[in-house]
């Protein structure tokens, strides 16, 4: 009987780091679209019932664009959109980014 415990222990021993990593390395989701707000008011960020506020010099990462339209609107009437860039360069943790500029 000790023979077989000992072996079942270190079997579970051995396979317990395989199973550690197989849940840790779990597919997540890319990023797929970074919005960052580089005016001085907060921008609001629309997807299907989600909405969101985006503080100024705060970034938002939005999964799953394809499927779902992204709507980004001004949180008060004196704040203003004056550029939105399309790009994908330095600093973006996302396939694409969008920088909203104002003021």
């Amino acid at each position: 009987m000790t023979f077989t415990t000992r072996l079942l222990t270190y079997m579970a021993l051995l396979l317990a780091p395989l199973s550690l990593f197989a849940a840790t390395t779990k597919d997540q989701e890319p990023i797929e679209l970074e919005i960052s707000n580089k005016t001085s008011y907060p921008i609001n960020v629309f997807q299907r019932q989600w909405k969101g506020v985006v503080l100024p010099d705060e970034r938002f990462e939005a999964r799953d664009y394809q499927n779902a339209t992204v709507t980004i609107s001004t949180s008060t009437p004196e704040a203003v959109i004056r550029f939105v860039s399309l790009s994908n360069g330095k600093g973006c943790k996302a396939q694409t980014c969008v920088l909203v500029t104002g003021n």
